[in-house]
């Protein structure tokens, strides 16, 4: 039989112990509960800054391919909607043409760990409008326009390629345009030139804005197409979304040259990004057989000018037009 103070002692013992359990747990709760905070917390921070790092490499190579391509235009702003190692990005550009912004595209990429940045849509998206003269000369492509302010889109011929004698020449209708309306215009030459001499043999006054390289180590690729009336094959010309080249910056606080080309490829190749294949092929074609390609490497196709109706009539009859396309029409006010 156990004394009373036997039986005292031991409930005492087991209130001590169920204390010591309880604040045993406690404890062993609000140290999971911090340790579950810090690394909630810190997988945030980590996720955060690795999503953001992810971004911003993929805008980087888009920037650099955006600068070697998407003839006179600009970046007008980047909006980002990060996830968990995943995010959407929207790029908007814009071009000016003689000192009046007009705002052009938006591009929406998606990208996650495994994955470079990718098309959500297609960017530069057109809208193909049968043109009357084209149709009734039988063209078997259409006028391009913008899908989102319902401009036209530049379109640029290479020279020695076979179009079927299918091409598209605007000069003419700058004569029924009022005179004082702002143009942009793609110039195709008759051949290859240099900045220096594309810069000489242009007339003046007219705003050289974006040149056009010849990046075509195969331009016999480019005829592709056959029909009855053609048992030869011909190409189709190539949209502002297919040619490469350079322009100024800063809305022409900075005069272009060839070495700004050759500056983004040695910038594509050191990413090693997704557009890298193409970098590399293009800077293989223009070096040859030598280490590097430098500035006397860089050829010109053509150009974009814009000038006023007027101004850009000055073009006709040059021999080294080869063609001109209309890009976008704005008024001056």
């Amino acid at each position: 039989m156990t004394a009373p103070w036997e039986q005292k002692d031991d409930q005492n013992l087991s209130k001590v112990i169920k204390k010591a359990k309880r604040k045993t747990m406690i404890r062993n709760t609000i140290i999971s509960l911090v340790v579950t905070v810090i690394v909630l917390f810190g997988g945030m921070l980590g996720n955060a800054h690795l999503t953001s790092w992810l971004a911003m490499r993929g805008l980087d190579e888009e920037r650099i391919m955006m600068k070697i391509s998407s003839p006179n235009l600009q970046e007008l702003r980047t909006e980002l909607d990060l996830g968990f190692l995943s995010g959407k990005v929207e790029l908007s550009t814009y071009k000016v043409v003689e000192g009046v912004p007009i705002v052009w595209d938006t591009k929406k990429l998606y990208f996650d760990m495994g994955s470079r940045f990718s098309l959500l849509n297609r960017g530069y998206s057109s809208i193909n409008v049968p043109d009357p003269v084209m149709t009734q000369q039988n063209y078997e492509y259409y006028r391009g326009y913008n899908s989102q302010n319902g401009q036209r889109e530049m379109m640029f011929y290479v020279p020695g390629v076979n179009y079927n004698e299918k091409v598209l020449n605007d000069l003419p209708s700058l004569e029924h345009m009022e005179p004082g309306k702002l143009v942009e215009m793609a110039v195709s030459f008759d051949k290859s030139y240099t900045q220096a001499e594309v810069e000489k043999m242009l007339p003046a006054g007219l705003s050289q804005t974006w040149y056009w390289v010849d990046t075509y180590d195969n331009k016999k690729n480019l005829e592709f197409i056959r029909n009855d009336s053609s048992p030869n094959k011909y190409a189709l010309p190539e949209s502002a979304r297919q040619v490469y080249g350079y322009g100024g910056e800063w809305e022409g606080l900075f005069k272009p040259k060839p070495e700004d080309f050759l500056q983004s490829l040695t910038y594509g190749l050191q990413m090693k990004g997704k557009h890298y294949g193409e970098f590399e092929r293009i800077s293989n074609y223009l070096k040859k057989d030598k280490a590097a390609p430098d500035a006397s490497d860089v050829q010109l196709l053509g150009v974009v000018v814009t000038g006023t109706a007027k101004e850009l009539q000055s073009l006709k009859g040059k021999p080294y037009v080869n063609t001109a396309v209309l890009g976008a029409i704005v008024d001056k006010y």
